[in-house]
C-alpha cells in the first residue's frame, strides 16, 4: 500500500481490523472471508508525528511498524540514479516502441548534481520526457528541462580550475569531456565522422579511434 499516511481515518479504522482478525467482507459480500497476506506500506509521511497530531492511529501505527526500512531521498543517493536512469530508459523505450536510448556522461553529471524534490517519481518523469521528446540515440544537455541543465552550467563554473579537498579523478574528468565533445560534435554532424573531425580540429582517424573507445559504434 503506497502513502499510508494518507488513509482517512475510517478505511484506517477497516484496515486495523482485516489486520488483527484477518478476514474481510468484499464489496456487496455478506459473508467475512478468511486471508492469508503479507502487508507492504510506504509513505511520505512522518507517522511517529501524525499519531501525536491525531491524524494516524496509533493502534494501526504499531501494528505497520513492525519491520521499518527507511530509504533517503535520492539527492543523498546520487549513485543510484546512473542504474534508475537505464532502468526507466529500457522501460519507456520499450513502451514507446523506440530504439533504446541513453544519456550522455554529461546529463548523467547534471543529474546527479539536481537535488530531485520530487525524487524518484521525478527522475522517470523526465527520463520519460526524455525519450518521447528526443530524436537522438545519445541524449545531451540541451534536451534536459532547464532547471536541472542549469545546474550543470553553475557547477561547471564554481569547479573551473578548482579542485574540491578530497581531490579528483584527473583521467576520468578527462574521459568524461572528450566523450562529451565527441557525442556533442558527432550528433551536429549527424554522425558523419569527416564532418565531427572538423569540428573537432582532429584527424578523421583519431574519431575512429574515440568512438571505439568510447563503445560508440
Amino acid at each position: 500500500m503506497d502513502e499510508i499516511g494518507l488513509l482517512s481515518p475510517l478505511l484506517q479504522g477497516k484496515l486495523l481490523r482485516v489486520l488483527e482478525e484477518h478476514t474481510l467482507v468484499r464489496l456487496g459480500g455478506k459473508k467475512p472471508i478468511k486471508v492469508d497476506f503479507r502487508l507492504l506500506t510506504a509513505t511520505n509521511e512522518d507517522l511517529e508525528q501524525a499519531v501525536r497530531e491525531g491524524r494516524f492511529r496509533e493502534d494501526l501505527y504499531y501494528r505497520i511498524h513492525v519491520v521499518p526500512m527507511f530509504v533517503p531521498p535520492l539527492r543523498e543517493r546520487t549513485e543510484d540514479i546512473p542504474l534508475l536512469t537505464d532502468y526507466f530508459l529500457n522501460v519507456h523505450c520499450a513502451k514507446n516502441h523506440l530504439p533504446l536510448k541513453r544519456v550522455s556522461e554529461e546529463v548523467l553529471l547534471a543529474m546527479k548534481r539536481y537535488p530531485w524534490p520530487g525524487n524518484v517519481r521525478e527522475l522517470e518523469n523526465v527520463v520519460q520526457r526524455l525519450v518521447v521528446m528526443t530524436d537522438q540515440e545519445v541524449i545531451g544537455l540541451e534536451s534536459l528541462p532547464a532547471d536541472i541543465a542549469q545546474t550543470a552550467v553553475n557547477s561547471r563554473s564554481a569547479r573551473r580550475f578548482h579542485v574540491p579537498p578530497e581531490g579528483i579523478k584527473l583521467e576520468e574528468e578527462m574521459a568524461a569531456y572528450e566523450r562529451r565533445w565527441l557525442e556533442t560534435a558527432l550528433a551536429q554532424a549527424n554522425q558523419d565522422n569527416a564532418q565531427a573531425a572538423r569540428l573537432l580540429g582532429v584527424d578523421r582517424k583519431h574519431i575512429y579511434y574515440l568512438r571505439r573507445k568510447y563503445h560508440l559504434g
